[in-house]
């Protein structure tokens, strides 16, 4: 079963960080800010058309919005941009680091 109180949650976060009021958004979407509003609450469950109108929306995956995770081929991208950044000094003590972690 979904936990439709934290989807909102998730809805409500990831408009802010976006930088989205829920005028804004409500608009971009089609929706009232009355429907927004309900759906950040928990109180309306958005149909299926919706949350992938929202996802678009909000450059998120599907899976994140409804479970919280973040698509693990995101994370390792992010992982990899930030690791190859580093001096190769800096890679091989993360890479040591990684090897004491997975053991």
């Amino acid at each position: 079963m979904f936990n439709f109180k934290m989807i909102g949650q998730r809805v409500k976060i990831a408009r802010r960080e976006k930088g989205f009021t829920q005028e804004s958004f409500s608009e971009m979407l089609g929706i009232s800010t009355e429907h927004l509003s309900r759906i950040e609450t928990g109180a309306y469950r958005p149909s299926i058309q919706l949350i992938e109108k929202i996802c678009s929306s909000l450059e998120i995956t599907e899976e994140e919005l409804m479970f919280g995770n973040k698509s693990d081929s995101k994370a390792n991208a992010e992982l990899l941009s930030k690791i190859t950044c580093l001096s190769p000094e800096k890679q091989k003590a993360v890479s040591i680091i990684i090897d004491l972690i997975g053991k």
